[in-house]
């Protein structure tokens, strides 16, 4: 009895450990020089990258960089190509920038760009397998992960090796075909998580591992929404932001998953609410960047430029 009473002890432990949020407290960063919304994000060391936008006459080709060390902003060269709702990555300290719209909703594009800082030039890769918009851009392993979006064959994902500067498509499927999600890698694993797909938002988490080739269904995340962002920090993964799909209402929701628990959890709020806004990783900071604090159509007058840091203790 008292080795049973002991196991259901720990085993309560445990699951109260499971459904606590990381202790932490927000705090209010320099802004980005360009408000806009609809944009990615990636870090190489201590610096964050932000391409892209979507302002009131389109989409944008601004580059920007942020000083995490010194709080400040530098303008870099512009990508080539004007486009928002385009997705970015970092992999052997270099920058990758995939699809998005050009200006209006109507023209998806498959381009892939690669920014070298040692250089401070772009470069034109081999074109993504189809056109997408709204979708990921994550790096795992040494190879780069496109998943989700709208254009062609959503549910399909497709991976860009940069060793090779080829494209394959011979990898499993999206389980859940999504729009407007959010990606993060974690010990060489890819996390989906939210989204929307036929005007209704999501809950949906998965992951998939590239050693085995499949994806694994997580718990649902608290909150159902798209136009979100996620970031790993510290070993577990961060979200927040996003909006209500035909509403007026964005999200400070801030919720945090662990995978050594396979629980989520509520973390303190996004002090302010937005989307279509970006983020990553930094040490023990989670930065939330940009986006618009209000949703479908109020996107354009409130264009954000706001960067927020949730410092994990």
């Amino acid at each position: 009895m008292v080795r049973l009473l002991a196991a259901l002890a720990l085993l309560w432990a445990g699951v109260a450990f499971a459904q606590k949020a990381p202790d932490g407290a927000w705090e209010t960063r320099a802004a980005m020089p360009t408000a806009r919304s609809e944009i990615a994000a990636a870090a190489i060391g201590t610096r964050i990258f932000v391409v892209g936008g979507l302002v009131t006459s389109g989409g944008i080709a601004t580059f920007e960089a942020y000083d995490t060390v010194t709080d400040r902003w530098q303008t870099l060269p512009p990508i080539p190509e004007a486009r928002h709702h385009t997705a970015m990555t970092a992999q052997d300290g270099r920058i990758y920038v995939a699809g998005g719209y050009r200006a209006s909703f109507n023209e998806p594009l498959r381009t892939l760009w690669m920014f070298d800082p040692a250089t401070n030039a772009w470069a034109r890769r081999t074109d993504m397998p189809g056109e997408r918009a709204a979708h990921t851009l994550t790096a795992v392993a040494g190879k780069l992960y496109v998943a989700g979006g709208i254009g062609d064959t959503p549910q399909r994902m497709w991976v860009y090796d940069p060793a090779t500067d080829r494209w394959s498509t011979n990898v499993a499927a999206l389980p859940t075909v999504r729009e407007h999600t959010s990606a993060a890698a974690l010990d060489g694993k890819l996390y989906v998580m939210g989204g929307r797909w036929n005007s209704r938002n999501q809950t949906t988490a998965e992951v998939y591992d590239p050693a085995t080739d499949k994806w694994t269904k997580l718990p649902d995340m608290p909150t159902a929404r798209g136009g979100l962002t996620a970031a790993a920090v510290r070993g577990r993964l961060h979200v927040t932001g996003g909006e209500e799909f035909g509403g007026d209402r964005t999200f400070n929701q801030h919720e945090v998953y662990d995978p050594t628990t396979n629980a989520w959890a509520a973390a303190t709020a996004l002090p302010t609410a937005r989307h279509g806004l970006t983020s990553a990783g930094v040490g023990s900071v989670f930065y939330v960047i940009g986006g618009a604090t209000r949703a479908g159509g109020g996107t354009y007058t409130s264009l954000s430029a706001l960067a927020e840091a949730f410092t994990v203790r």
